[in-house]
């Protein structure tokens, strides 16, 4: 039985994101024998779209003098972009990819998924690189989660969700 895998990756532009927003990624694996090709396409953010969103959280921040780090990672939740902004603290990293990571993996705002983890005993908050703490969003392209948005710093949750959000809607998702 032979197996081989082929990649294609294929970038879809969004209108009035101002470039690539999402890209579709797909393989194909042949194990043999006709009618036994399987296919599976997924949605990934871009480069150009995670940048351009990192960019506009951390101005929408230092635009209100709040020094922050912003993270966007994949749908995975490996590191796309990372701005350590001015003057932002060495956790606030930390903070911006676990928040970014978190709301990618379960689909929702962190401020959402805050309330999901209280009780005794095991909960959500013992997953590692999770923080339930206000300051992640998802983002989603035609219905599924393809990244994640991350802001660390500013001295609410709410404003660094408010900044987070703001990278989501620089690219129009």
């Amino acid at each position: 039985m032979r197996k081989t895998t082929v990649a294609v990756l294929v970038a879809l532009s969004i209108a009035g994101a101002g470039g690539y927003a999402i890209a579709e990624q797909g393989s194909v694996q042949r194990q043999g024998g006709p009618g036994v090709d399987v296919v599976r396409t997924t949605k990934a953010v871009t480069l150009d779209a995670a940048v351009k969103a990192a960019q506009a959280a951390l101005d929408a921040a230092e635009a209100e003098g709040q020094r922050v780090t912003v993270a966007v990672v994949d749908r995975g939740g490996d590191l796309v972009v990372l701005l350590h902004g001015d003057g932002a603290g060495p956790q606030t990293e930390e903070s911006a990819k676990r928040k970014a990571f978190t709301s990618a993996s379960f689909g929702a705002a962190t401020s959402e998924l805050a309330g999901r983890v209280t009780g005794a005993g095991a909960t959500l908050r013992d997953m590692p690189g999770t923080l339930f703490l206000a300051g992640g969003v998802p983002v989603r392209a035609e219905g599924a989660v393809i990244a994640g948005i991350g802001v660390g710093g500013a001295p609410s949750g709410d404003l660094d969700e408010k900044f987070a959000k703001a990278g989501l809607a620089a690219i129009g998702l």
